[in-house]
């Protein structure tokens, strides 16, 4: 079936507004490197994606859904995308129509007998033109979070995907994390996010937690970060798009705001929004995608 992408008005305003995340309003900050890889001086974009896993039952599914959102992805043009609910096959597409980017992160069920990763990960990708890997780690939400395992009156089994990443040009240090906190237990979410904290912080980083945190901003894992960390959507002098970021694959509606981007001491949001791109209608996924603008203090 050929493929028709279709962009929603969001996206469409972005590319002519001075004060959206759209790549002309970029460029004049700094070359984007568009499907090599984000940008390559200037702000760091950072974009926080739940994919939605490959559920068969969903319309559209998968395989409708994979190239829009490769295309979203491509030109939104991040230096760092966080991704949640990622299937190993889907991180292998990802990775393929993202030849810019490297990328990791460990399915949550650990490995198989065959060494392969299962389960869905909460998968980072960055630029390799902008920045050179330290150091990468996944810990699971749990009492051991050293091995696949979950967390007392979780659903399924959560993980914090951490990078240190090194902007080439800057010399400036990034501690990345992503998570996927639990969709059942408050409680789990909460203690998860605490762990979140708790990681001892690398010296001289810049701190980014963002993610699907399954809290709005009365949620209790959320305002645990928020009470250490900005909001990048609310602290941004320019913020596009609805608060909601859950759709549920419905385009007309927005749910709450369970999609978040917090920033760390020496990190400012110079642009926040919310993309509500479809395809021909209908959602590329039952999240919508957040992404910011982030810029070190003093520059």
């Amino acid at each position: 079936m050929k493929r028709c992408f279709r962009s929603g008005l969001l996206l469409a305003a972005l590319l002519v507004s001075v004060a959206g995340l759209a790549v002309a309003a970029v460029a004049a900050e700094g070359p984007v490197a568009g499907a090599s890889g984000g940008s390559l001086a200037g702000p760091v974009r950072v974009m926080s994606y739940n994919i939605r896993y490959d559920n068969p039952d969903d319309r559209p599914g998968w395989a409708q859904r994979q190239g829009p959102m490769l295309d979203q992805i491509r030109f939104t043009a991040p230096d760092i995308l966080g991704v949640q609910e990622a299937l190993p096959h889907m991180l292998t597409a990802l990775a393929a129509g993202l030849p810019g980017y490297d990328h990791y992160g460990q399915g949550r069920d650990g490995r198989g007998a065959d060494g392969g990763e299962r389960g869905e990960s909460t998968a980072i990708f960055y630029s390799r033109a902008r920045f050179a890997l330290v150091q990468a780690e996944t810990q699971w939400c749990s009492a051991t979070p050293d091995r696949p395992s979950k967390a007392e009156g979780a659903g399924s089994p959560r993980t914090i995907t951490r990078l240190l990443l090194t902007d080439r040009s800057s010399g400036a240090l990034y501690d990345v994390r992503n998570v996927h906190f639990d969709n059942v237990s408050d409680r789990a979410r909460s203690d998860c996010a605490r762990q979140v904290l708790a990681m001892p912080a690398a010296a001289g980083a810049r701190l980014i937690v963002l993610g699907d945190f399954n809290s709005d901003a009365g949620g209790g894992a959320y305002r645990l970060l928020a009470s250490a960390m900005a909001d990048a959507r609310r602290v941004s002098p320019v913020v596009f798009g609805p608060d909601g970021t859950f759709n549920d694959f419905d385009i007309r509606q927005t749910g709450p705001a369970l999609d978040h981007i917090l920033i760390g001491a020496g990190l400012a949001a110079v642009r926040f929004a919310t993309l509500t791109d479809s395809i021909q209608g209908q959602v590329i996924s039952d999240h919508f995608p957040v992404v910011a603008d982030l810029q070190r203090q003093g520059e």
